[in-house]
């Protein structure tokens, strides 16, 4: 298992996994998922063997650091592979100086977030027709 952050050259590698997770899987519009903010983002990759399987991005909105456009490939979800994800997404955030991170997470992971630290925060919201929850942890 390896874990990088993408440039503009490989960047691709995460819009494919975001275009099977969220586009075919979810029906989220494409220009709701590719939104423009990717080239203020710094996109990350999760790779098995070379293949790439996972992928989140970190991104500053209103002076605040927000995780995002965290996706696994179907066959490799429930294997433990999105723990170490937002765990070296968290880890980038504090090597930043954050010392919060946010998250919309989609309601139904709303567990899986809490069990890694996160708390959640205000009511329930759409967000591409999905149920959100803000969620945010501190270190």
């Amino acid at each position: 298992m390896n874990m990088f952050f993408l440039n503009e050259d490989n960047i691709n590698l995460a819009f494919d996994i975001r275009k099977q997770v969220f586009i075919n899987e979810q029906n989220v519009p494409e220009e709701i998922e590719i939104d423009g903010s990717d080239k203020y983002a710094k996109n990350m990759i999760l790779t098995i063997n070379n293949k790439p399987i996972g992928t989140g991005r970190l991104i500053v909105i209103d002076d605040k650091m927000y995780i995002g456009r965290v996706a696994i490939l179907k066959e490799y979800r429930k294997k433990g592979y999105a723990t170490h994800l937002i765990n070296f997404l968290l880890n980038a955030a504090k090597n930043m100086g954050y010392n919060e991170v946010f998250i919309h997470a989609q309601s139904y992971a709303k567990d899986f977030y809490e069990k890694l630290g996160f708390k959640k925060f205000g009511e329930e919201f759409l967000e591409a027709n999905i149920p959100h929850i803000n969620m945010k942890i501190k270190f």
